[in-house]
């Protein structure tokens, strides 16, 4: 056990205390919560890259711990009625379509760990979630609409870019 899992922990460990704080209606709460979640996620990767730290076990609950905190706040969001339903099932789907993939290279023992494509999808959700928290009642709704769907965008790229991977290891493994 290093920092940076320990840090994936916390944030595992914080899952629970965000939705409890939307299931209280604490919306001040569940942001800040998140935002924590955030700053051990961006703490996470930068101690096990620069202090050469990176484990497998980090490779694989790291993610976990985004989509976990990930889906959490947009099932919440969506059961407050701050996004709409189709936004969390499709996210949804994108998520079971990258983890059948990741299971499947899993068993042959490759492990592909974040990449920049699910980088800059998680930063675009997280920053959407946060304006729409905070702002919901002061944007307009043609840009309210625009960040509800952003991360669905950003989804469906991160996919592509996780299907390219998977493709080229299916190839190599052949």
């Amino acid at each position: 056990m290093n920092i940076p899992n320990i840090l994936t922990l916390i944030r595992i460990a914080l899952i629970p205390v965000t939705a409890y704080m939307f299931y209280l209606h604490n919306i001040t709460a569940a942001v800040i919560v998140f935002m924590v979640a955030c700053v051990t996620d961006i703490l996470d990767g930068f101690i096990a890259r620069r202090f050469n730290m990176v484990t497998d076990l980090g490779k694989v609950l790291d993610p976990l711990a985004d989509k976990g905190m990930q889906m959490t706040v947009l099932f919440s969001m969506a059961a407050l009625s701050y996004i709409p339903w189709a936004v969390v099932i499709v996210i949804i789907c994108k998520e079971l379509l990258q983890f059948a993939g990741g299971a499947q290279l899993y068993s042959s023992n490759v492990i592909i760990s974040a990449n920049w494509y699910g980088k800059v999808s998680t930063v675009v959700t997280s920053v959407c979630v946060i304006v729409i928290l905070l702002f919901h009642d002061f944007l307009s709704p043609v840009f309210l609409t625009i960040l509800q769907w952003l991360p669905v965008l950003f989804a469906a790229i991160s996919l592509c870019g996780y299907f390219k991977i998977f493709l080229s290891v299916e190839k190599d493994k052949n």
